[in-house]
């Protein structure tokens, strides 16, 4: 979900994806969708046994790659066959296979846990309630991110300057380059996930631990989450002019969103996985150790490049968008020293008149 969390977190992608028109368009772009998961899901009811957790994740992947082909087509405003000229078998690829059917997947198992922790409607036990709300509701969030990305494809295309792409493709270039940095912040993330866990087996009975788990554990990863965010700011900021300070107001809502929001859909989704995928009626202890130490390990590299991606456009705003556009002026840049952070615009590459990530 890293491409949910670099359109909300980084500053201009999030401009160009809450502006006023592109929010309204996308509304309407959201509702087709979800209608026609529900027609199809009502349609193949008798025909497929969607009682079955993974003839439902199969489904729901299939109806989400089919809305995020459409969704990403109405954001970026050109034919499908020249979006697959411009964009290549590479986009497209990332597109289908990581939003449409991983990213759906992943969704579904989190709307099935949801409903089973917090709601006890296991979906093993009525599985046509579960199943409808998974399908519809991880189509729709896929249409909408689709349909995003679609728009900042489309931006790119005509010249708007996207330093960061929300594909991963930064987050793998700048991972080698601070590996220490990274493992420092993953290990501590995942020991105190771990112990966290640990410690609140002495909270409760073990058929609360679901509950007690699911509240808890992602307010102590979402606490560390907030610090290797400004970790990873100071991280960029030693050879600029430092990090902006910011308000106790800001980091609790930050804290909030999306440091402990995705704390918790990342611990339930290894619950789902836990519980439809591989069939475990009961979490032992070490399965919620290892639950929150994978949270915590993941919360931590994020948030960790969030911090440092955002230090580095904020940058990069500072630096005439007439430089920007002009690729014999940022190599130079680029080579001059270095020392100074602006060698990290080698993650970039130069097209259509503008940097794409």
């Amino acid at each position: 979900m890293l491409h949910r969390l670099s359109l909300r977190v980084l500053p201009q992608l999030n401009a160009l994806v809450t502006d006023p028109p592109v929010r309204k368009r996308k509304r309407v772009v959201m509702l087709a969708p979800g209608l026609v998961a529900f027609g199809i899901y009502h349609l193949l009811k008798p025909v497929l046994p969607l009682s079955d957790p993974l003839v439902l994740l199969g489904l729901s992947g299939c109806i989400s790659m089919l809305a995020a082909i459409w969704a990403f087509r109405q954001g970026r405003g050109v034919t499908l066959r020249e979006s697959w000229r411009q964009d290549g078998a590479q986009r497209w690829a990332w597109l289908v296979g990581w939003i449409g059917l991983v990213y759906s997947i992943q969704l579904s198992l989190l709307v099935l846990a949801i409903l089973q922790v917090f709601v006890g409607y296991n979906f093993l036990l009525h599985p046509e309630g579960p199943a409808m709300m998974a399908i519809i509701i991880s189509c729709t969030s896929v249409t909408r991110d689709a349909f995003e990305i679609g728009h900042v494809q489309r931006l790119t295309h005509q010249g708007v300057v996207v330093p960061t792409f929300p594909d991963g493709e930064a987050l793998r270039t700048w991972i080698p380059r601070e590996i220490a940095v990274i493992a420092k912040w993953g290990a501590l993330a995942t020991i105190m996930g771990a112990v966290g866990s640990w410690l609140l087996f002495r909270v409760g009975p073990l058929e609360l631990q679901p509950i007690i788990q699911s509240l808890l554990v992602p307010v102590i990863i979402a606490s560390i989450g907030l610090m290797s965010f400004f970790g990873g700011e100071a991280l960029y900021a030693q050879n600029t002019q430092g990090r902006k300070p910011r308000t106790w107001l800001s980091s609790l809502w930050f804290w909030m969103w999306p440091n402990l929001t995705f704390s918790a859909t990342y611990f339930l989704v290894l619950m789902g996985m836990t519980a439809f995928v591989f069939r475990v009626e009961q979490v032992p202890q070490a399965g919620f150790i290892a639950m929150s130490a994978c949270t915590g390990m993941l919360m931590a590299l994020y948030t960790l490049f969030l911090g440092w991606r955002k230090s580095y456009e904020e940058h990069l705003v500072g630096i005439p968008e007439s430089i920007q556009r002009c690729p014999f002026v940022m190599g130079m840049l680029q080579n001059s020293n270095t020392a100074d952070p602006l060698p990290s615009l080698t993650d970039a590459k130069v097209g259509h008149g503008g940097l794409v990530n």
